[in-house]
This record gives structure tokens, sequence and C-alpha cells, in this order.
């Protein structure tokens, strides 16, 4: 298994932020899923669901009691506590394993659908996910992803403390091989793994006061706040202060704050008469 590197860390705050972030991206979650004609009896898999379940529970719904759903995820304690959220709910067709999504040692050509929500965005090597997810799936089944670009993430009135820290996060970032940008060019890897009959919807919000996600850059500052100091990416007195301004400007409710660009791509992978080119 390859160390992890995911760009948030596993800390209590990264897993409190990704539990809401199932709630908050259900309703986007449950459009792209009805799109990929998931039927009873089916097998499907998420890729990196995270520390509460991910899509698991919708994918459980679709494939219903004689289908089956894997969740694959790289944490040992996201792990577990997916695992107790499963029991829980009473999913009796969901199983969680860990492993690596850029190789899972799972069977090839062993699923009906594979699903991932951003998790390109947070590793390097993206193409090696996209590679083994459509891998994973037989041929004629379907291959999903919901990806963020950082491009329109926005606030305004501007601020200082929002730029100064874009500008440390992306260099961090680059720093760890993370593209931050990587939605706009996911169509193009399911392409280039040979998926065919792709289509793309982007999705963008401004979050009200008391949104969830509103806070969400300033999240992943606190996320990465002592791996970035300790890196010498910031100083520890700058990014205080920073921080601090940066929270009493989203938390006016003056100030307009613009969601990342989410794209929601999906598509099949060939039978095999497309893949002989019959």
């Amino acid at each position: 298994m390859q160390s992890d590197q995911y760009l948030l860390g596993r800390r209590s705050l990264e897993e409190d932020r990704l539990a809401k972030q199932v709630l908050d991206l259900e309703g986007e979650a449950r459009w792209l899923l009805d799109r990929l004609d998931i039927r009873p009896g089916a097998r499907a898999i998420d890729l990196g669901c995270g520390p509460r379940g991910g899509v698991l529970n919708l994918l459980a719904e679709r494939v219903g009691p004689t289908g089956s759903v894997v969740g694959l995820e790289y944490s040992e304690s996201f792990v577990a506590s997916t695992r107790e959220f499963v029991a829980r709910q009473g999913m009796t067709n969901v199983e969680v394993l860990q492993g690596d999504a850029r190789a899972t040692g799972l069977a090839r050509n062993s699923f009906d659908v594979a699903h991932m929500r951003l998790v390109l965005v947070n590793i390097p090597a993206p193409e090696q996910v996209v590679a083994e997810m459509v891998a994973l799936v037989r041929p004629g089944g379907r291959i999903a992803s919901h990806e963020a670009d950082y491009e329109p993430h926005i606030c305004d009135p501007p601020s200082q403390a929002w730029d100064r820290l874009l500008d440390v996060y992306k260099a961090y970032s680059a720093a760890h091989g993370i593209d931050l940008f990587v939605g706009r060019r996911t169509h193009r890897m399911f392409r280039e793994a040979g998926v065919v009959d792709i289509e793309v919807r982007p999705v963008i919000h401004a979050y009200p006061p008391g949104h969830n996600r509103r806070s969400i850059f300033w999240d992943f500052i606190q996320n990465t706040r002592d791996r970035m100091v300790g890196e010498g990416f910031i100083g520890e007195d700058e990014l205080a202060t920073l921080s601090d301004d940066l929270k009493r400007h989203l938390d006016d409710p003056r100030t307009l704050v613009v969601s990342h660009m989410h794209l929601q791509v999906w598509g099949r992978k060939p039978d095999d008469r497309q893949s002989a080119g019959l």
C-alpha cells in the first residue's frame, strides 16, 4: 500500500467536515447517481468513501438487497467510522474495505458502477485513480465522478487575507503534487482511460450566512496549518493573523462567498464489441 498523501490530513476537524459534506452534497449525489441507470442486483463501488459513508447509502438504495456495494477508503480510522455508520444504518449489502484507490487489488471487470467524489483534487497522480476505476468496471459498466476546480472560488468584497492564504495553499498543494484545478480535466482523463459517452455537468453555488460550506476555505487552512508552517510556506504568527482576519470576513453576512466549480462527469466503459472496433 502506498503512503497516505491525502492533502487535508486525517484530523478530527477533517472528519467532522466530511461528515457535514455528506449531507450538504446529497442532493447533487442523488442527481448524478440517477444518471447511471443503477439497477437492483447491481454491484457498485465508491472509491474514497471517507469517514461517514460517502454515497454508500445512496448506492445501497439503488442496488437493493440483491445487489452489493463496496466502500473503499485508505485511512484505518475512516474505515472504522464508516463501518460503524454502515452497521448503525443496517446496510447489510455494503462492505467497507481499506485500500488505495490507485491500486485496489480488487478483481478487474467486477463492478457494474464505480463512483468517486472529491478524491482527485486531494491526492497526487489522479490519472492512476481514474485508470483503476475503469479497470474495476465490467465492459458496458458506468463510471462517475464529482470533482472540484478552485478557479471560481472567491469572496466579495475582496480580502487580502483570502488572497494571501490562497497563494500559500496553492503553493503547498503544488509542492505535494496536488492539482487544485483537476475538475476541468477530469473529462479528459476519463476519455484517455477509454471511457465513452462522456457527459459533464458543472455545479456552482453561493454560500449564504450559516451554510456549512461558507467557511470551507478557512476549514482547509486549519486542517493543513501545522504542515504549511512546518514546511516553511508561511510563518505561524502571520498565519494566525490572516486566519482571524479571514474568519471575521466570512462571518460578515454582507460578504459573498462563491463555491468551487464542481464538475460531475460520467460515462461508460466500452463493451467488448466496441473495444474490438466492431
